[in-house]
């Protein structure tokens, strides 16, 4: 009696098996990757242009990628080359540090542990929720519109140094927060 039944080639069964391995680790890391990328690179566009850009190269290397070892810690280092080559193209603009403010912050979140970035999102969250109301409100419309400030300022009829100096307040007061709810623990400051 003959098989009807076609086997696939074990080439493509290996492959199958890369692609499904590959999604499983992507998938598993994406929010975190997402949001490592979003951290260094403000507009929300730009950080989804580089996320979508990194799991390209991600899956174009996967092949060397090491299964005993980190992938979250792999597909970062991979996102940091696409960052910073991101960032040296765009280092005029004024919506981004400079390249060496940049490095300092992807090496310091590069060097926490899943725990403590987990802490200090929680903390973050129990801290935002502590801000007055309108504070609150200015820093989640600012930052869910991906808008320049002069550009948000416009649409809620403030001056740009207004809107400017009330997110700085807002971070400086998060900043110290997290702080002591980390017991002194806090990344550095970062000033837009």
């Amino acid at each position: 009696m003959i098989n009807n039944r076609m086997e696939h080639p074990p080439e493509r069964s290996s492959s199958q098996a890369k692609a499904s391995q590959f999604a499983a680790h992507l998938a598993a890391a994406q929010e975190r990757l997402f949001g490592y990328i979003h951290s260094l690179v403000r507009d929300f566009n730009d950080a989804d242009d580089l996320f979508q850009q990194s799991a390209i190269v991600l899956w174009r290397k996967f092949d060397s990628f090491d299964p005993s070892r980190s992938f979250i810690a792999w597909a970062m280092g991979i996102a940091r080359f696409e960052i910073t080559n991101f960032l040296r193209t765009r280092g005029r603009s004024r919506l981004y540090f400079s390249d060496d403010l940049n490095l300092m912050l992807i090496e310091a979140q590069e060097d926490m542990t899943d725990d403590e970035l987990e802490a200090r999102r929680a903390a973050l969250s129990k801290c935002v929720e502590r801000l007055r109301e309108r504070d609150r409100t200015l820093l989640n419309d600012f930052y869910g519109g991906g808008l320049k400030v002069i550009d948000f300022a416009g649409q809620v009829g403030r001056s740009s140094h207004s809107v400017h100096n009330s997110l700085r307040r807002i971070r400086r007061g998060l900043f110290e927060c997290i702080r002591r709810t980390m017991g002194g623990a806090a990344p550095p400051e970062v000033m837009a």
